[in-house]
């Protein structure tokens, strides 16, 4: 009995450092699983704003184009 009242402290530091690692292992669990959301969102919204960025791209082309073809049928040589 002696022994463990020697020992008490060490045995509930012991303990106590168990519990802490097991709860922050848990907590770096989760993190890592955020993170991963995070990744996937990103790469999604990454993708979702290229693709509008595409599309933009390709109706300032078409307007280019219209713009284009207006000026040359009412343009008239100035002379």
């Amino acid at each position: 009995m002696d022994t463990i009242r020697e020992w008490w402290g060490a045995i509930m530091a012991a303990t106590g450092l168990g519990v802490w690692l097991i709860r922050l292992e848990g907590t770096s669990r989760t993190a890592l699983r955020e993170v991963e959301r995070l990744e996937k969102q990103l790469d999604a919204d990454r993708r979702s704003s290229s693709e509008a960025r595409r599309e933009q791209n390709e109706m300032l082309r078409e307007m280019r184009a219209d713009i284009k073809r207006l000026l040359e049928r009412s343009g008239s040589p100035r002379g």
